[in-house]
């Protein structure tokens, strides 16, 4: 009977562990360059662009992906850093608003833009994946992808203060069996890719002390 109970948990247990989330990352983040003497007054957070490489062609699917991605991308930077009061987000009304005759380099822009805005630094992200789960929230047949980019630029020499990415496709536990500490917190489910990218964007900021929620 013990041994009957003992093969059903088992089971069970197996079964669960193929519905587990977990966390294959690829992911980094440097700050080698940040100077203690450097004093942050205030951060312009530009608008969240795609990676586009200009000698690939980018499938269709992918590109709405990426443009339905961008948005999520913006509201994610947002509700990461409100609380920070020397935080400035700009959105691309804005950057309209100040001048049609913006430069077309980025680094030159982004001087224009921390100077119209009196910052002394500029946060800049790009996102280079945005896949949604196929699925639901304990079944999916197609797992939530996410990678993106970012860098912190002082101003106005464009010093990198600190910059890192992340990249990770959800993982069942059984692909991946180290990770079950990330399993238990997304509670043995299959999160979508607005909560991927949240993570993402917590975990890497969170190693760039210019950017923690709470300085």
């Amino acid at each position: 009977m013990i041994s009957k109970y003992f093969t059903c948990v088992v089971g069970f247990l197996g079964c669960i562990s193929l519905l587990i989330s977990c966390s294959g990352k690829q992911s980094f983040s440097s700050a080698d360059q940040e100077d203690p003497g450097f004093a942050v007054n205030c951060i312009a957070v530009l608008p969240a662009t795609t990676f586009v490489e200009f000698d690939k062609a980018v499938p269709a699917a992918q590109q709405q992906q990426l443009n339905d991605g961008i948005p999520v991308f913006d509201r994610v930077l947002q509700q990461q850093l409100i609380s920070r009061a020397d935080v400035r987000l700009v959105s691309d009304g804005q950057i309209a608003g100040m001048d049609t005759n913006l430069p077309a380099q980025p680094l030159e822009r982004a001087q224009v833009i921390a100077e119209r805005l009196s910052c002394n630094a500029v946060l800049e992200t790009t996102l280079r994946r945005y896949k949604d789960r196929v699925g639901s929230l304990y079944s999916a047949q197609d797992p939530a992808s996410v990678a993106f980019d970012y860098r912190l630029f002082s101003m106005p020499d464009g010093t990198v203060l600190c910059r890192g990415s992340f990249d990770e496709t959800q993982q069942s536990v059984m692909e991946n069996l180290l990770s079950f500490n990330a399993a238990r917190e997304r509670g043995f489910s299959w999160i979508t890719s607005e909560q991927l990218l949240k993570e993402g964007v917590r975990d890497r900021f969170e190693d760039c002390r210019y950017l923690r929620a709470n300085r």
